[in-house]
């Protein structure tokens, strides 16, 4: 069975990073597989590494989708409202109906959103600390359960200097508010 999985690692200096990186790319790991999340961004970006993206460093993306399922709910909910009550002696059709639903639907994404790219990721607040102390946080998506152990292993005995933090789901739990 194929799990995304989500390594995360931490290490002191940026050539380590770097040197993981290499390794990640002897292993088919592209920079599309993995990203840094550091407060040096210069650094990270002068030693061609893959700089976290506002989307990955930010709660843009799973608040947008909280706000997507409680604004299609609130749409849905308030498009059957009119079309029981029929306020103004309005009737609704189905397209209609639909249209209120996703558009409500929308505005609740475009909020959440919002809301959401003035938050740190949910998953990257237990590393909060040691990136504000000016440590580098690789964060390596991995496809398949088991070559996420190898990986391990690999950087485990390649790369002893990062120190190995935690491993989750790759994907966002909607209604989780801490990782």
């Amino acid at each position: 069975m194929k799990i995304m999985r989500t390594l995360y690692y931490l290490t002191d200096k940026v050539e380590t990073a770097e040197a993981m990186a290499s390794t990640l790319a002897s292993l088919n790991i592209d920079n599309n597989g993995y990203y840094i999340v550091s407060r040096d961004h210069d650094g990270v970006r002068r030693h061609h590494l893959h700089d976290a993206s506002v989307m990955e460093e930010t709660d843009f993306v799973h608040s947008g989708e909280r706000g997507a399922l409680v604004g299609g709910l609130a749409g849905l909910l308030f498009a059957v409202w009119i079309a029981i009550a029929q306020p103004l002696g309005l009737s609704m059709s189905l397209g209609a109906f639909l249209f209120v639903s996703a558009l409500i639907g929308c505005f609740g994404a475009w909020v959440g959103g919002m809301v959401g790219i003035s938050h740190e990721n949910y998953k990257l607040e237990p590393f909060h600390q040691a990136i504000a102390s000016g440590k580098y946080l690789m964060v390596i998506n991995v496809r398949e359960a088991a070559k996420a152990r190898h990986l391990k292993e690999v950087m485990h005995h390649r790369h002893p200097e990062a120190r190995f933090e935690a491993e989750d789901d790759a994907g966002t739990e909607i209604f989780a508010t801490r990782a």
